[in-house]
């Protein structure tokens, strides 16, 4: 039996034939000679580029998952979950000072200008920075060459005049005899006697020309006017001072520096809490920590304007008994209007604070709470934001002392009070319907928490300061 016709028949079955478009053996013309692909390798192929397709797919809807859940995160879950929390701050008992800051600059009490009132060299000193001098002292010496010449001119024109007059004289004598013997006329006697008259007032003139050249020449040595330091030099010796309208400032003399002056530019806002007498404290760079004591002397009525920024002067005296203080410093000032000690005290945040939907509430004097007004028996319009309440009192709330369970809103209890001085962060207490006792918590500020994990976490602080000592415990708001 012949064998080969079925190997042929079989071999053509194993590769099956493609035909083009066109006609003809299409496999044959893709692959230009080379054998055919397995059939079953081409699957795999297939199966395996199909498998990598879905893969990519895949990978880019969770991409895109996880990018959307991440906007929603950060940008749109907060605004559904974000819960305000009411912060709480604990009343204690202590002190309270209200006062007025300020800065200033420290002067002598009395300062002089040491000038010349003649021009010239400077041709000695004898006073230098920080010399201690007393009233009279020789300080300074301007070249007397020029004064020293006027003043032998002088000398000179009122000697030749004093000589002028002698002559005058001795012809008026002897023709007023004449004129009495009637041997001359009287006119030649009264040109005698004017001659005589004019001889005096011209020694007069020189006797007044040599004494000013002698003040001028006094003015070439300068004496100290006062007893006290000196504070500034403002020549050499060999410079030329030139004192015509106005005289040269040589030196400057502090009288005495252990008694001080702050001239302290105070506000136009808070001038009016400032009075004579009030005590003062302030610090200086120069000794950090350390405080110094003063006396308001005087609130000065002239206006400074700067940048259309008004503040006034404040003239405070102070000792500097050991001189560490020195003219020019720039003080940091604090001057004292009231000072209370060991009383009940509240933040002032408390005063301002109104808790959630409690807009149209009012209190009563009774501390009792009404929706409406009881005169007109309709809501009061003024009381919206704030209760009703008088200019010297205030409601603050305190946290109920009913147990609540963990996480659930606590309640709140409206107080009346009435005021003292403020410091701007604490406010005294005298009064207070119910009774308020060191230790209570007190509701001071909403806190509205950051879009976070841990926004809506109870007793967190999203301002990231740290609370006041004994309060500043968070709890969440009734919305």
């Amino acid at each position: 039996m012949d064998t080969t016709a079925p190997k042929e028949i079989s071999a053509k079955t194993d590769t099956p034939k493609m035909t083009s478009p066109n006609g003809g053996d299409g496999l044959q013309q893709k692959t230009m000679g080379k054998p055919a692909p397995d059939s079953k390798q081409t699957a795999l192929i297939i199966q395996k580029k199909r498998k990598k397709r879905v893969k990519n797919w895949i990978t880019i809807a969770i991409i895109a998952a996880v990018a959307g859940l991440g906007v929603w995160y950060f940008f749109f879950r907060g605004e559904a979950s974000q819960i305000p929390f009411i912060r709480f701050a604990v009343m204690d008992k202590g002190d309270i000072v209200k006062s007025v800051s300020a800065t200033g600059t420290l002067q002598a009490t009395t300062t002089v200008q040491v000038g010349s009132q003649v021009s010239g060299t400077i041709k000695a000193l004898h006073a230098d920075f920080n010399t201690r001098v007393k009233k009279g002292d020789l300080v300074a010496e301007l070249d007397p060459t020029f004064y020293e010449a006027a003043v032998k001119s002088a000398e000179a024109n009122y000697a030749k005049a004093v000589s002028d007059q002698q002559i005058a004289g001795r012809n008026e004598e002897r023709n007023k005899k004449l004129f009495t013997q009637n041997l001359i006329a009287q006119s030649d006697y009264d040109i005698t006697e004017t001659a005589l008259a004019d001889a005096k007032a011209t020694v007069q003139q020189l006797k007044a020309s040599l004494d000013q050249a002698n003040v001028n020449l006094s003015y070439t040595k300068i004496h100290a006017p006062i007893s006290g330091i000196v504070t500034q030099r403002s020549v050499d010796v060999g410079q030329t001072v030139a004192a015509s309208l106005s005289a040269p400032v040589l030196f400057i003399i502090a009288e005495d520096l252990t008694e001080m002056e702050v001239d302290a530019n105070v506000d136009e806002a808070d001038i009016g809490q400032v009075k004579q007498g009030e005590d003062v404290t302030f610090t200086v760079d120069a000794f950090p920590g350390e405080k110094f004591h003063g006396t308001v002397k005087m609130v000065r009525l002239n206006p400074v304007i700067q940048q259309n920024v008004v503040t006034y002067t404040v003239v405070i005296s102070a000792q500097n008994k050991e001189e560490k203080l020195f003219p020019g410093m720039t003080a940091t000032v604090t001057i004292v209007n009231a000072s209370v000690q060991d009383v009940i005290r509240v933040p002032t945040a408390a005063t301002r604070f109104t808790p959630p939907n409690m807009d149209n509430t009012a209190i009563q004097p009774t501390g009792r709470m009404a929706n409406r007004d009881s005169s007109q028996g309709k809501k009061d319009s003024s009381i919206v934001g704030r209760p009703r309440i008088q200019s010297n009192t205030a409601i603050i709330y305190r946290r109920s002392s009913k147990q609540v369970k963990p996480g659930d809103v606590p309640e709140l209890e409206p107080i009346q009070i009435k005021t003292g001085i403020s410091d701007g962060m604490l406010t005294e207490v005298l009064s207070s319907v119910p009774g308020l006792n060191p230790g209570d918590s007190i509701a001071v500020g909403i806190v509205m928490p950051s879009k976070g994990p841990a926004a809506n976490a109870p007793g967190t602080n999203p301002f990231g300061t740290a609370p006041r000592p004994g309060g500043g415990a968070t709890a969440p708001a009734r919305k």
